[in-house]
């Protein structure tokens, strides 16, 4: 508790400093990292966005490609994809797994088989520490392809993106460890220009990108926001919490001007068919924002495969001091759940 002390008061005290100098480049850690020596790590390249296709559908997106590694299993590819029409609500969840981790799964289940709504990826693990950004996982691929642009490929879209605003070093460095600062890296491009297609009709749009690579979010519970609003402002905000005592670890707000500290509240919550309660509408508060956040759909419960069981992801409308939209995510409530 000391160590986490002493990192949140030096968080306090950036926040009254302004934004301090990124402890990584991003433009040289895009790719894939080595595994780290601890029991447990993770990497996750991680995007949300919205679309509008030539006939007038509207479209949100979420995405994730994951690599990560359990003690005694051997490293395994996890991908995550939705699409979400806006005019309906109506969802296209997927959830893929790499053929690596099906032994593992055998030994801790006794099941051969994954179970609904899990998948497997075709192919095999092709990606390296120190390669490039080029994961492909069966057909679906995302790739630099230049300097900040990229191309995402997965299910029913393929766009290219450009990023149209600076970096965002998370916590004001990057380094955003719970033991060590260093035990977590994590950068955002809040804003990227998309165009390509969604289920084959042209498209465009705007996106946002994640990058996190490290060992002590693992085992964590969190809320997260990132929101795009107006005037170009950007807002990555988040509270950490123990999922076994329901403490709270670390609560922050990055935005483009600095770094502040987070007071959350929630205000709505919503049960999930598996009886997970989700704390679902929240009041933001942190320098200069008073944010209220209310989601756009409240069932956006999310099977993942392993011990976290479900997620609730999905978008979410700003009002307060600032307007504007944005994705919500809530990880680990069904940890909570007896």
């Amino acid at each position: 508790m000391g160590a986490r002390l002493g990192i949140f008061t030096a968080l306090f005290a950036l926040s009254c400093a302004g934004p301090s100098r990124a402890g990584l480049d991003p433009d040289r850690e895009e790719g894939v990292h080595a595994e780290s020596g601890a029991d447990r790590w993770i990497e996750w390249w991680y995007h949300f966005g919205w679309l509008t296709d030539e006939s007038g559908g509207e479209w949100a997106w979420v995405s994730s490609f994951f690599r990560y590694r359990h003690p005694g299993a051997p490293l395994t590819r996890y991908q995550i994809y939705d699409l979400i029409d806006l005019k309906t609500g109506l969802a296209d969840y997927h959830s893929r797994v790499g053929p690596e981790a099906l032994a593992p799964y055998a030994a801790f289940t006794g099941q051969v088989k994954l179970p609904p709504p899990h998948r497997l990826i075709e192919g095999d693990l092709r990606e390296k520490a120190g390669d490039p950004l080029k994961l492909a996982y069966g057909d679906d691929t995302l790739e630099r392809t230049g300097g900040r642009t990229y191309r995402l490929k997965a299910g029913p879209i393929d766009v290219d993106l450009r990023a149209a605003s600076n970096v965002m070093a998370v916590e004001g460095t990057g380094l955003t460890g719970l033991k060590r600062p260093d035990d977590m890296h994590y950068y955002t491009i809040p804003r990227l220009v998309a165009e390509g297609s969604v289920r084959g009709k042209k498209a465009r749009g705007l996106f946002w990108y994640d990058h996190q690579w490290g060992t002590s979010w693992v085992g964590v519970g969190w809320s997260w926001w990132g929101l795009q609003l107006e005037g170009g402002t950007h807002v990555n905000a988040y509270v950490l919490r123990d999922v076994k005592s329901g403490a709270v670890l670390r609560s922050v707000l990055t935005h483009d001007g600095g770094v502040v500290r987070l007071d959350a509240k929630p205000v709505d919550w919503w049960e999930s068919p598996a009886g997970v309660n989700y704390p679902i509408a929240w009041e933001l508060s942190g320098g200069p924002f008073r944010l209220s956040i209310e989601p756009l759909f409240r069932e956006r419960a999310c099977a993942i495969f392993g011990a976290l069981k479900e997620i609730w992801e999905g978008p979410v409308r700003v009002k307060g001091s600032h307007s504007g939209r944005g994705f919500q995510e809530l990880v680990g409530y069904a940890r909570d759940t007896k």
